[in-house]
């Protein structure tokens, strides 16, 4: 018993001499993202900054007032105000350049630019890295709307659409809608204080880092323990065993329940709605025409835009001769910005009811 009281009061005073270290030595900040306590969403930090810093790139963040990687913006709409609001994950919060060179900063420039134009055009971004359809419907009724938006348009990847099926688990009821919110939990004060000190303790956090690194490590070993020992087979360009099929036909159909209730919801709030993609080039040949050709279905059958960026942004990089993406990381660097923003100008002005108000 007393060798266990002698472990314990050892270890507790390791803990007590190692946190403050650990506070000093680690530099990453754990602040950056807040909790909506009205919503449960994540948020950056209202009017904060912040660096990020990659193997070929380095920005300082700047975030508004809404939270998100952007300039400043006004919660009221003037008379001769057109507002686009785009929402999405990563690629459309494009922390990975400052917001002059964003493509939301090029594309409202670009629109401004026509001197014939009717009214002065916003083009605000409304993105978190991570998100998926269904976050990113829950971002625009609890953020987006309030801005009364005349389109929104979200982006996604093939990542997004990927592993949406792991992130995006809707709830629907007995009517077969989508449940938009349920009530919150009965956690107790206590326990969300203590979960709130957690999440900012960098010892806590980091230990929980290296937790999740070896659970997911030994779920993939158990999963299949003889993996490494095979040789990785290559991406293949259609699903080639029923289940594949099954999965493949699975996440289509939800993304379509997902996307359609998005849309409605979107248009119900008086605005139009259009859903831009965009693949890279390292993903399987099957994904980079198979999601084009699904999303054009669905937006036909929903009755709502559909834009493929991809085929732009591949034009463009190769007239200019310059990379629309980071060597060192996938999303898309100054130029790319440049190459997405030309790419959603010319689809909206191509289609001009997008760029007009309906008539009351």
């Amino acid at each position: 018993m007393k060798k266990l009281l002698a472990m314990g009061a050892g270890i507790f005073m390791s803990v007590l001499v190692f946190v403050p270290i650990m506070e000093a030595a680690d530099r990453n900040d754990y602040d950056l993202l807040s909790t909506d306590p009205a919503t449960g969403l994540y948020r950056y930090r209202a009017n904060s900054s912040f660096k990020t810093v990659g193997d070929c790139y380095e920005n300082t963040v700047d975030i508004n007032n809404l939270g998100f990687h952007g300039p400043p913006v006004s919660r009221e709409k003037g008379e001769d105000v057109f507002r686009i609001v785009v929402i999405g994950s990563s690629y459309a919060s494009a922390i990975q350049v400052p917001i002059k060179d964003m493509y939301s900063t090029l594309l409202q420039e670009k629109l401004n630019a026509d001197l014939r134009r009717a009214s002065a055009y916003e083009v605000i971004p409304i993105a978190l890295g991570q998100n998926r359809t269904l976050l990113n419907m829950f971002y625009y009724l609890n953020y987006g709307a309030a801005l009364k938006p005349d389109v929104v348009v979200t982006i996604e990847s093939d990542y997004e659409l990927v592993t949406q099926n792991s992130i995006d688990i809707p709830t629907f009821d007995a009517q077969g809608a989508l449940v938009l919110e349920t009530p919150k939990s009965g956690e107790s004060a206590l326990v969300a204080f203590i979960r709130s000190i957690s999440r900012h303790a960098k010892l806590l956090v980091n230990l929980y880092n290296r937790f999740l690194v070896l659970k997911s490590s030994v779920s993939s070993f158990l999963a299949d323990p003889f993996s490494s020992a095979v040789a990785t087979a290559s991406p293949a360009d259609a699903p080639s065993t029923e289940d594949a099929m099954q999965a493949e036909q699975a996440r289509w159909q939800m993304k379509e329940k997902i996307l359609s209730a998005y849309a409605k919801q979107v248009m119900r709030d008086g605005a139009q709605f259009v859903f831009a993609s965009w693949t890279g080039r390292w993903v399987a040949t099957s994904t980079a025409l198979e999601l084009p050709r699904h999303l054009k279905d669905i937006s036909a059958r929903n009755d709502f835009s559909y834009v493929d960026l991809a085929p732009a942004f591949r034009a463009a990089e190769l007239s200019s001769g310059r990379q629309g993406r980071y060597e060192c990381d996938y999303h898309w660097n100054p130029d790319g910005n440049r190459y997405i923003a030309d790419a959603l100008f010319n689809y909206l002005t191509s289609h001009p009811e997008l760029l007009s108000r309906p008539s009351p």
